[in-house]
């Protein structure tokens, strides 16, 4: 959390800490009711302009019975965090039509040891920071996955080791455009069947797993559940994120899997992009267009996050 602190300080940023942010309380950090009353605070706060996520988990989705959408719609503000946060920023793009961030949280990417990594940091800058449309996004020339255990400050002894990256693989051509949509794909299953599952008509649809690594026959039992809810018969396109901690026949099995769930459809898949678990990573605004263009091997956020 310090070394955290310290890169948005170093980045010109003041930094408030959550009320109950520190709290230890078992699988979370404290209560549903505490820290939805932590959300409220800055979302009211006019001296708040970004709320940070420390870090993801698996518990947002206590968070939405208590949630108040109005204060929220009433009280713009910057949400930014991955993995369990895709719950809130789906959501509450869903209730109020606010354009949240899926990028990077405070313990994972800005507490990077020795400092935040140049492509990350960018990204971030660049989407937040900037009220113009965010442009193209290009491939990351290396990437890292390494786990150093921040129980016994192993992440504080040096940098993670990283290695080159192939690039992102375009398994389907095409040309698409339209609204972002997505996140962790287990967390996105905390949404099915509520009221803020979102409408994926026309969307670009993007997806990544977990530090868990599901295997890939478990991302393939989700993915058919889209395709038997119509979720593909809608898309106009589909990103998938670099799974963390797979090994090389497992990228090659979900590669299989990607284009058997697909096959049907006419809209383009990348996979192996830089976001999601696997560092670095580049920021979707959930709500902004985008468009995918495979003859050019282009991508690119054509709106704005922020105004």
């Amino acid at each position: 959390m310090e070394n955290g602190v310290r890169q948005l300080e170093r980045l010109g940023f003041r930094v408030k800490l959550g009320r109950h942010a520190l709290n230890p309380g078992g699988m979370v950090s404290d209560s549903a009711e505490n820290r939805v009353s932590d959300l409220h605070e800055m979302f009211t706060d006019p001296d708040v302009r970004l709320i940070l996520a420390a870090i993801g988990g698996d518990h947002s989705c206590h968070l939405l019975p208590l949630l108040d959408f109005d204060l929220i719609a009433e009280n713009p503000k910057i949400l930014m965090g991955f993995s369990d946060i895709s719950v809130l920023n789906v959501a509450i793009w869903c209730e109020t039509g606010l354009v949240t961030l899926n990028g990077p949280c405070l313990l994972t990417d800005f507490a990077e040891y020795p400092e935040m990594l140049e492509y990350t940091r960018s990204a971030f800058l660049r989407v937040v920071c900037e009220p113009r449309p965010i442009g193209r996004v290009v491939p990351s020339s290396w990437w890292t996955e390494e786990y150093l255990d921040w129980r016994t400050k192993k992440d504080l002894e040096r940098a993670r080791e990283c290695v080159p990256s192939a690039g992102w693989a375009w398994l389907k051509n095409g040309v698409a455009e339209g609204v972002l949509v997505g996140g962790c794909l287990e967390s996105l299953q905390h949404l099915r069947g509520t009221r803020f599952w979102p409408s994926f008509q026309n969307a670009i649809l993007f997806v990544e797993t977990s530090g868990d690594a599901p295997a890939p026959a478990r991302v393939d039992g989700m993915l058919m559940d889209y395709e038997n809810m119509g979720v593909f018969s809608q898309l106009a396109g589909l990103l998938v994120g670099r799974p963390m901690g797979y090994s090389p026949a497992q990228r090659r099995e979900l590669r299989g899997v990607l284009l058997e769930r697909t096959h049907r459809f006419s809209f383009p898949v990348i996979m192996d992009m830089d976001f999601g678990h696997t560092a670095p990573q580049f920021v979707l605004p959930v709500g902004c267009r985008a468009r995918i263009d495979s003859e050019r091997r282009a991508f690119e956020i054509v709106e704005a996050a922020v105004s």
